[in-house]
């Protein structure tokens, strides 16, 4: 019995080792607000917790969490921000009262991805539709 589990450590290991993700976020262009996207380590299973995190939005604003596969630039109405990537996934959410937006899930250690990520909220200013959008990361895990 000693034999057999001696003879299954290095497959142990390799699988434990294999099932690691590298994940990594860059900066790749800027806009009006800020963007931080970090990845944790979540115990020895391999999953990661991301963490997209952005501020200077609009307070108590609308917004949108957008995850897109093609880099871009097109102008939004506003302040000169920039729309910097498609829409691929994402979701609604309202910033709190200092113009900020928060979000963590787990990232699963099979799931192999990257994505170009952009945070952005809009009000009525004056009349006139105002959007303000974060830089760009391209971000994820292999």
């Amino acid at each position: 019995m000693i034999r057999i589990l001696t003879s299954l450590a290095p497959l142990l290991l390799t699988a434990v080792a294999s099932a690691q993700l590298t994940c990594t976020s860059t900066s790749v262009a800027s806009s009006c607000a800020t963007l931080s996207v970090t990845f944790t380590p979540q115990g020895g299973g391999g999953n990661q917790t991301v963490t997209v995190s952005a501020n200077g939005l609009h307070p108590n604003a609308a917004g949108v969490m957008n995850w897109g596969l093609i880099q871009w630039s097109a102008p939004l109405p506003g302040p000169g921000c920039l729309l910097l990537c498609d829409f691929v996934w994402g979701h609604k959410f309202q910033t709190n009262d200092l113009g900020e937006f928060s979000w963590s899930r787990t990232w699963p250690h099979w799931y192999q991805q990257y994505f170009y990520m952009q945070v952005g909220s809009w009000e009525v200013v004056q009349g006139n539709l105002e959007f303000i959008s974060t830089d760009c990361k391209y971000s994820g895990c292999n």
